[in-house]
């Protein structure tokens, strides 16, 4: 058998990297679990289109991420899960289309074209987000944790708040409170309360996803958690929402669950994060991160600290007394870092046993 000629074996290389890289990026993912981005895929059912400019539509799978500017299609039966800031999801319904206009966590912006999409913002309790969602007819801004949906048609937007706030235009005094349903129709704005009749199997399989997500973070390995805390450089993005949290990959569920930097966080639909790494370098005393292995008792609430009466809980190598929510200004050296950037040692997650 003769030997291919050295054209053909360069040909032949060629074609085998371009047949690995996508699965290279896949399993790069995976090996480096933790990310503060904006963008990613979380979850695909059915057809996911997506266009990129100067690009053909291609298939979406739960590998991707979306960068600003990238154009979103639902099927028939077809779903997405898409990371915003994090904590926050955002859920796209079937025959949706929707733009990722901006990605950045200050200025997260959503363009729904047609459609429905859900909004699951987990934070603590006076948290001040900015997931800013426009259509044809309204700009909304999402500013406290809470659960909201909005469904845009060529001529009429409705938004619903079931949990939470929502500033409408650019007055951010004019705000939207939890258990209302605004219908905008050219010039006219009509209000109404929500009722059980404004729920069907998009919301189902929303609460269904936030549950899910919330028992992937109980379910993590701390073990690879402080491997991947430990070794890895990463880009940390010095901004208001990627300190509150990151992006955390779960081998068991196949996406990313959230893994809060403060004790007490707790979903929109009422479910718990169990495990949490406490950032020591804002308060001293607190250099050991903790597990906690059971939820808060009835008077918990999301943002405080094991130790305290308002958040008691199974915890190790916490302080007696701690403030409810992270200082205002924090030091820049603060939290793990990106594999791109020089990281240093940071603080180790413990095992419940």
């Amino acid at each position: 058998m003769k030997s291919l000629s050295p054209t053909l074996r360069i040909l032949s290389i060629l074609a085998v990297a371009v047949f690995l890289a996508p699965l290279g990026q896949a399993q790069n993912r995976e090996k480096f679990g933790i990310s503060a981005k904006a963008g990613g895929v979380n979850a695909v059912t059915g057809r996911v289109m997506v266009t990129r400019a100067g690009q053909a539509p291609q298939l979406l799978s739960n590998q991707d991420d979306l960068a600003s500017g990238d154009v979103v299609t639902t099927g028939a039966d077809s779903h997405a899960e898409v990371l915003l800031n994090p904590g926050s999801y955002l859920r796209v319904a079937e025959n949706t289309e929707f733009v990722m206009a901006d990605n950045s966590l200050d200025n997260l912006l959503v363009r729904l074209v047609k459609g429905s999409v859900i909004v699951e913002a987990t934070g603590m309790d006076g948290l001040e987000l900015r997931i800013n969602i426009a259509t044809d007819r309204e700009r909304l801004t999402i500013v406290r944790p809470g659960i909201y949906r909005i469904n845009a048609q060529p001529a009429t937007t409705e938004l619903l708040v079931r949990k939470g706030r929502v500033a409408l235009g650019s007055d951010p005094r004019d705000i939207v409170k939890s258990g209302k349903k605004l219908t905008f129709t050219g010039s006219s704005v009509l209000t109404a309360k929500l009722s059980k009749q404004d729920k069907d199997e998009f919301d189902n399989w929303s609460k269904v996803r936030g549950e899910t997500l919330a028992r992937a973070n109980q379910r993590l390995s701390a073990r690879t958690l402080n491997g991947y805390l430990s070794t890895a450089n990463w880009d940390w993005p010095y901004t208001r929402f990627g300190r509150l949290g990151v992006w955390t990959w779960s081998p068991l569920m196949g996406c990313r669950t959230f893994l809060p930097f403060y004790y007490g966080w707790m979903t929109p639909y009422g479910q718990y994060y169990g495990l949490y790494y406490t950032l020591g370098d804002f308060y001293p005393g607190m250099r050991q991160p903790t597990i906690v292995s059971r939820p808060p008792s009835s008077s918990g609430y999301p943002g405080s600290f094991p130790g305290t009466s308002s958040g008691p809980g199974t915890s190790s190598g916490s302080p007696t007394s701690r403030p409810s929510a992270p200082p205002s200004s924090m030091p820049s050296q603060a939290g793990p870092r990106d594999p791109d950037s020089g990281g240093r040692s940071i603080n180790r997650i413990k095992d419940p046993n």
